[in-house]
């Protein structure tokens, strides 16, 4: 049973009306393209959208290629090279795509942790760099079963076609498309684990938007307030007859 995730595009706007509510403040920050806290957060919500997407593509495009594989697992005498190759070619570039997006959202929010000082940030870096390393074990795995490291070979494509070829001459049609159908699975579960994290973070980084939008509209309140209050005029006394005082001789003359 598939996964739900939840969607990332809603929260982007929720993250624009954070951001109008959050004064600006100034400077930049070295390691975060000059962005400040804020903006930067805005920025990391914008990206994650444009992953999430990337990701949704990549796991319709695994979905198609496993139904092409099953077709084949169903009648490997019908197998071509061409078929095969082409589905190589888009199992690797899945493999790219997932690896590279992994990756920089843990380069991400490693420098988001270092230059803010988030704990937040810090543990959904080494979640992503933990799905990096698992999702590069799927293939390692695989290799590694015929004696080869995904080093060895100048892409993810060249390595998987050589991984198809020997279990093809060593136990046919039917193992070979199997062993890419393992493949393809792993990936496509690997690509929704991914979406998830995305949507952890971008979840988490709306929290903190929320907080401190809240927060700063209250200080805005009591500034506002202050403000009122030193712009208010001095109340006079009100005028009215002088009023009279008793006066007392505390020095009295004895004759």
């Amino acid at each position: 049973m598939q996964r739900k995730t939840p969607r990332i595009t809603g929260w982007i706007a929720a993250a624009a009306i954070c951001i109008c509510a959050t004064p600006a403040f100034a400077g930049s920050v070295a390691g975060t393209g000059g962005s400040t806290e804020v903006t930067q957060i805005a920025n990391n919500l914008q990206l994650i959208q444009s992953y999430e997407q990337q990701v949704s593509s990549y796991v319709r495009q695994g979905i198609q290629v496993e139904a092409e594989l099953k077709n084949l697992i169903a009648n490997p005498t019908s197998v071509l090279g061409p078929d095969v190759g082409n589905m190589i070619n888009t199992i690797g570039q899945i493999w790219n795509g997932g690896q590279s997006i992994g990756n920089n959202l843990a380069q991400i929010d490693q420098n988001f942790s270092r230059v803010f000082k988030s704990p937040t940030s810090d543990n959904l870096a080494k979640m992503f760099t933990s799905w990096h390393q698992t999702n590069t074990d799927t293939l390692q795995s695989a290799l590694r079963s015929i004696g080869a490291q995904r080093d060895q070979y100048a892409s993810s494509q060249a390595a998987l076609t050589d991984l198809y070829n020997r279990s093809q001459a060593t136990n046919g049609n039917l193992d070979a498309l199997q062993t890419l159908s393992q493949i393809n699975v792993r990936q496509i579960q690997e690509l929704q684990s991914l979406k998830e994290l995305m949507a952890s973070q971008a979840e988490a980084e709306m929290t903190y938007m929320a907080a401190r939008s809240a927060k700063d509209q209250a200080q805005d309140t009591v500034n506002a307030d202050l403000q009122n209050l030193l712009s208010s005029p001095v109340p006079k006394w009100q005028d009215g007859p002088p009023q009279q005082f008793n006066k007392f001789n505390l020095y009295k003359s004895y004759n």
